[in-house]
């Protein structure tokens, strides 16, 4: 019920629904934002991560850690390091937040899961419905 936006000049909007301070971007200057379902996380410009709004299941307990990109989900929120390792973090049903080992270019965090798209072209997803496999 939010959406979150990155201007030109690094700074982070959003609109929509407030409650629990979802749509209320900090200030600073940033490189990516993602909103989620209850909350929004985004890259600072020296790769820290932090996330705002509903926080109930820790998804604003973001580890100190440098990353190259961020995505928000429901619950949980995953983002990718510039070794290509993928954190996630937050709401741990089904395993959403158990990011697997290996090598990535690209994450996204869903509903019930996340997937990650490997340096080798393969797409992974944990959580629920981990097993599904995009067609060849």
């Amino acid at each position: 019920d939010h959406s979150c936006a990155l201007r030109s000049d690094g700074s982070v909007t959003c609109w929509g629904d407030n409650h629990d301070g979802r749509a209320v971007a900090p200030a600073g200057s940033f490189t990516a934002v993602s909103a989620g379902d209850r909350d929004s996380c985004a890259l600072r410009t020296d790769g820290a991560a932090t996330c705002w709004g509903d926080s109930h299941y820790w998804q604003g307990d973001v580890p100190a850690e440098s990353f190259i990109a961020v995505s928000a989900g429901w619950g949980h929120s995953c983002a990718l390091g510039s070794d290509g390792s993928v954190t996630c973090w937050g709401y741990n049903d089904d395993g959403r937040a158990d990011a697997p080992a290996g090598s990535f270019i690209a994450v996204s965090a869903g509903g019930g899961h996340s997937c990650a798209l490997g340096s080798d072209g393969a797409v992974t997803c944990w959580g629920y419905r981990r097993s599904y496999h995009p067609p060849s």
